[in-house]
């Protein structure tokens, strides 16, 4: 079976993030089960969020008339993309859903806003058009089925899973010299929905009791320079260690230093569809403390300590909850890796490959009945 993989947003993890692990993910578990891909993805720069926008659309509209794609057995789709394409003339598509732009919108402002509404109108579209979604979290689906008017049916949740990467084993490895101050890790890219900013006002709220607590922050984005505005102005600078962006698959070294030697865990993200975070997390059995909205409940569990959204005090508790109790903390720890081993990525790929075979059978099957009505 010849499938066509699309996607305009990057493939590379340090700049496609959780929607790379999963596109990456996907096509080793496809390939290694004897499909045949076709990756199309033309990984534009994504400094400039309103270019690279308008380029994505016109790569869509490029789409139409690409023999890579007209000339498959399927199409999979990465959210909005491929929504230009023919249902008439194109082979039967899926659509794996991620980014719910839908969503989104609600935390963004001008002119990433306009932007976001603007991806949000062809993700619906792509949903209308496609003959099945696949979706990573029931959060997700519930969503989609709300926002875009799309039928639950149609829709089929298959959580995901992590290929164990070639960082973990040294991240589980146990520091040689513990550390001499208590570290929080967080990991992610400074959009608003992630509410970085909520994390530095539980910082100024704990560092009073803990004044040596120390918050290393992987990541980049739109709110880098706010958030070092908002750190300077609670006064935890001086407690905040920035990183930028660490990518697994470019210092992996660096990257795996910065999990093995974080006491906690923090992810205080109003909005995932899924999180691979936490499943990163749960994996090296850290302890974890995420806000109990989008798919963090779901794919948490009871592995982590979930806390309200926009609640600084109820974050820095939960955080001063595990800094003062080493047996909560080996606990949680215990829970986290339990609750991962539920995230397989054989279920993943074994999820999609029955929905691409039913997929394909049902087109099949439809082909026979017009033919033999037409008496071809």
């Amino acid at each position: 079976m010849q499938i066509a993989l699309v996607t305009s947003w990057p493939t590379e993890v340090g700049d496609g993030s959780g929607t790379a692990v999963f596109f990456n993910a996907l096509v080793d578990g496809l390939r290694a089960s004897n499909h045949s891909v076709e990756v199309i993805a033309p990984n534009y720069d994504i400094s400039n969020y309103v270019e690279v926008t308008l380029r994505r659309f016109l790569f869509n509209t490029d789409l139409r008339t690409d023999p890579r794609v007209l000339g498959a057995d399927l199409v999979i789709g990465f959210d909005y993309d491929g929504y230009g394409l023919d249902p008439a003339t194109r082979p039967p598509m899926l659509t794996s859903v991620h980014a719910v732009y839908g969503d989104v919108v609600q935390w963004e402002i001008d002119p990433v806003r306009t932007m976001v509404e603007a991806q949000a109108f062809f993700d619906r579209v792509a949903m209308e058009r496609s003959d099945h979604i696949t979706i990573g979290s029931q959060y997700a689906k519930d969503r989609v089925v709300e926002l875009y008017d799309i039928a639950p049916e149609k829709i089929t949740v298959i959580p995901h899973g992590l290929r164990e990467p070639a960082w973990l084993a040294q991240a589980n490895t146990p520091l040689a010299i513990p550390n001499d101050h208590p570290i929080i890790f967080a990991l992610g890219k400074m959009y608003p929905r992630k509410r970085f900013g909520l994390l530095l006002q539980a910082l100024a709220l704990l560092k009073t009791d803990y004044p040596s607590v120390e918050l290393r922050i992987a990541g980049d984005g739109l709110e880098w320079d706010q958030l070092h505005v908002l750190a300077d102005e609670l006064g935890v600078n001086a407690n905040v260690t920035w990183l930028s962006w660490l990518s697994p698959t470019g210092d992996s070294l660096a990257f795996a230093r910065e999990w093995q030697q974080a006491d906690i865990f923090c992810h205080p993200s109003y909005q995932e569809t899924f999180g691979f975070v936490y499943l990163e997390a749960m994996l090296l059995g850290k302890p974890i403390v995420a806000v109990r909205a989008g798919a963090a409940p779901e794919v948490l569990g009871n592995a982590a300590l979930l806390v309200e959204p926009e609640n600084p005090a109820a974050l820095a508790n939960a955080l001063a909850s595990f800094l003062q109790d080493s047996a909560l903390r080996e606990r949680y720890s215990r829970l986290a890796r339990e609750r991962a081993a539920q995230y397989s990525h054989e279920k993943m790929i074994d999820g999609h490959i029955k929905v691409i075979e039913q997929l394909i059978g049902s087109t099949n099957s439809a082909k026979r009945s017009v033919n033999s009505v037409i008496g071809t």
